[in-house]
């Protein structure tokens, strides 16, 4: 009973939660403003690397889970301050699938008292799904079960909607205090479609063109060891909207522990505690927790991600003392 239980929860997020495949969200947002903004790739002095895995939902059968992995250098371009990136995606609920890579391009340019950054990216998108029925196992074990074919002509046991391109920009203006930025993706809006042997193609679905505003502000604090950043980031598809707030404290600007919220048009979503830390130069480490509030969480009250950065710079000495935030 638990079983057909959790199936029938999965299937109400798969489709409340269809639109946002596409962009999937992140507790550790402020760390992965690369990923989300093109015009941040080569916006500081070092090579940067980040991998981020999410998991939503834990302990409901088909939760979402994410793997993002992104790299991003400065470039000097015919004396101009640029930098190029490239993030890979891997976002999967249920029996739908999207793999993503995308290419970012930036200028940055320094103004008198700040920075401003313009950005685009370039990607490619792969949509694909394999549905089917849930079946008990007759042999009575309760954990047992499979997915099998759905038998309906009208859904489609294996599903790839090939390559489709995204495209997006992003801007943003930092100072030593704070930032802005505002970025948008899948502004094409590419349809995800197969054609069926009579050569008529059907749409199913395509992707929503999503904007995001993101902030930061650092406040030092009277004790020089720590400083408090609070941020946000909001998510919109001009239907609908998510906003995520934090306010994380750094001490000796490589430990840091801090609390969220995240706001959607009905309610408080979840509230995160996240945390992390400078393992050794220019390596962090870090881990946030969801506890989910909606009322149709079964079995999947709390989201996990681990998010780990790597920052180097290859022209000098290996014992340079490197950024350990990802900003301000």
């Amino acid at each position: 009973m638990k079983n057909y239980f959790s199936f029938f929860i999965l299937f109400i997020l798969v489709n409340l939660a269809a639109k946002a495949q596409d962009e999937p969200l992140f507790s550790n947002y402020m760390f992965l403003r690369t990923i989300t903004n093109p015009s941040f790739v080569g916006a500081e002095n070092t090579i940067n690397a980040t991998f981020c895995n999410r998991t939503m939902f834990a302990g409901i059968e088909g939760k979402p889970v994410t793997s993002t992995f992104g790299v991003e250098t400065p470039v000097d371009l015919f004396g101009k301050r640029t930098g190029f990136g490239i993030a890979m995606m891997n976002d999967k609920i249920g029996y739908q699938k999207v793999v993503k890579v995308d290419f970012s391009f930036a200028y940055h340019q320094n103004l008198k008292n700040g920075t401003l950054g313009l950005g685009f990216s370039l990607g490619f998108n792969n949509y694909s799904i394999e549905p089917g029925t849930w079946n008990e196992d007759i042999s009575g074990d309760d954990d047992s079960h499979t997915w099998a074919t759905s038998g309906d002509p009208l859904i489609p046991d294996k599903f790839s909607g090939g390559l489709d391109l995204g495209i997006g920009f992003g801007a943003y203006y930092e100072t030593p205090l704070y930032y802005i930025g505002l970025s948008g993706s899948n502004l094409n809006r590419a349809n995800i479609s197969s054609t069926k042997e009579t050569t008529t193609e059907t749409n199913y679905l395509y992707y929503d063109a999503v904007y995001k505003l993101s902030g930061a502000y650092n406040i030092e604090m009277r004790d020089p060891l720590f400083d408090l950043r609070p941020s946000f980031v909001l998510r919109t598809d001009l239907a609908a909207y998510m906003l995520d707030m934090n306010a994380t404290m750094f001490y000796k600007k490589r430990y840091w522990a801090g609390f969220g919220l995240r706001v959607s048009p009905k309610n408080i979503a979840s509230f995160t505690l996240l945390g992390g830390t400078e393992l050794v130069n220019g390596l962090n480490v870090g881990y946030a927790l969801d506890v989910n509030t909606s009322y149709m969480i079964y079995g999947g009250a709390t989201s996990h991600e681990i998010i780990i950065t790597y920052s180097f710079n290859i022209d000098t000495k290996r014992d340079m003392k490197y950024k350990s935030v990802r900003y301000l």
